[in-house]
């Protein structure tokens, strides 16, 4: 029989449990709520980006359960965005599966979504494959951010000292810093690693192609080491025939120019360059020929209405002449070189409206036009022009280095 203490009691620790009860289950909810994946953590650093700060969240609405569930998108018809939401699935239920977070990174750079690429892979740089660490470099890279470039491809060199891509890219990080020796340096161990790579002559041909005046004779080398190393691909041998033109060494300029167009007859600049070389050993009527062939098969080639007018207004035709540098303004309307050639060949023929048009744009686009634009000024004056002086001399002090 309970007696009155015993019936207490009981009421004392049903009350006691009933606390205890109250007390525990917020904690519990609270530690279930810490207990999150690495992959919540990345999606926490994007919304937080300063990309997305903008962005306000939209409170959610419960849709109407549809009558049928439509059948899950397979790989060959799912779109980008529902193939990223797909592998973020993935990635929740098997947050060490690099190859998951290699595809998500990759999805996301077609996407053009650099940051959430780096903010993702850099929270597995420990794990992530080449492959991966490769395209973290360029995602920085896209940013404009060569000291994380350089970070993410030491990671690649620490593992193996003769990545010749990763040497490559870490030319362009030095690019980017404005460090072109040690630019320079990058590219030639890539080539000197793999002789076939092309991404590394590219560099260190822009490089050259930087110096004023550029480097012909380090070009020359670089694309006879293509040729060599890759082939003999129409693109390096027209670049060949025309650095042997500029270079003034014309017999290995035509050899190469006939080499280019038997490979890609459908290019005009190997025919101009080949006008070029006969006009300079002598060759006019060749050189005539060729020319005009180029002009007239290219007619949106700036490079070949330019040259064909250079030649015509040599010999004093100037009729003509104006009438090729005109289409090649039109090929190229910021072309200085044709504009300039415009400007002298319509004044020689006294039409001093276009001749004035023709020199504004040619100092519009080269500021070095202004010593041609001054000589025209001051034949006028010369041969007082009261009708034009005014105009030119106003027009051509504006026009200064």
């Amino acid at each position: 029989m309970m007696t009155g203490l015993n019936f207490n009691r009981s009421v004392f620790i049903l009350f006691l449990a009933f606390v205890s009860l109250l007390v525990t289950e917020p904690t519990r909810a609270q530690t279930s709520g810490q207990e999150r994946d690495e992959f919540s953590l990345f999606e926490e650093d994007v919304n937080n980006s300063p990309a997305d700060a903008k962005k306000t969240a939209k409170p959610a609405t419960p849709a109407p359960a549809p009558a049928t569930a439509p059948p899950p998108p397979t790989a060959s018809t799912e779109t980008s965005d529902e193939k990223i939401e797909r592998l973020k699935k993935e990635i929740r239920t098997g947050p060490k599966n690099v190859a998951l977070i290699g595809q998500l990174a990759e999805e996301l750079y077609k996407k053009e979504q650099y940051e959430k690429v780096t903010l993702l892979l850099w929270k597995h740089v420990d794990k992530i494959d080449r492959k991966s660490l490769l395209l973290l470099a360029r995602a920085h890279e896209k940013r404009q951010e060569p000291s994380e470039m350089i970070r993410a491809l030491n990671v690649i060199l620490g593992k193996n000292d003769k990545d010749f891509e990763s040497y490559s890219l870490m030319g362009n990080a030095y690019v980017l810093l404005r460090k072109n020796k040690d630019a320079m340096e990058s590219y030639k161990k890539a080539v000197e690693l793999n002789p076939k790579y092309e991404p590394a002559y590219d560099g260190l041909i822009a490089l050259y192609e930087k110096r004023v005046p550029p480097n012909l004779y380090e070009l020359r080398i670089l694309f006879q080491d293509m040729v060599e190393n890759i082939g003999a691909r129409p693109q390096y041998l027209r670049r060949l025939c025309e650095i042997n033109t500029m270079d003034g060494t014309y017999e290995p300029a035509i050899q190469m120019c006939k080499d280019a167009i038997a490979k890609d007859p459908k290019v005009a600049d190997a025919y101009v360059y080949l006008g070029v070389c006969y006009k300079a050993i002598g060759e006019d009527k060749t050189a005539l020929s060729t020319l005009k062939k180029a002009s007239r098969d290219f007619p949106q080639s700036e490079l070949a209405q330019y040259h064909y007018g250079k030649l015509l207004e040599d010999q004093k035709n100037y009729v003509e002449a104006m009438k090729l540098y005109k289409k090649g303004t039109e090929a190229d309307a910021q072309a200085a070189r044709s504009w300039l050639g415009l400007a002298t060949s319509s004044f020689e023929i006294r039409k001093f409206e276009l001749s004035l048009l023709a020199y504004k744009n040619a100092c519009k686009y080269d500021k070095k036009n202004a010593v041609a634009f001054r000589r025209a000024t001051t034949i006028l004056r010369n041969q007082k022009n009261s009708q034009w002086v005014g105009k030119f001399e106003e027009a051509s002090e504006t026009c200064t280095f």
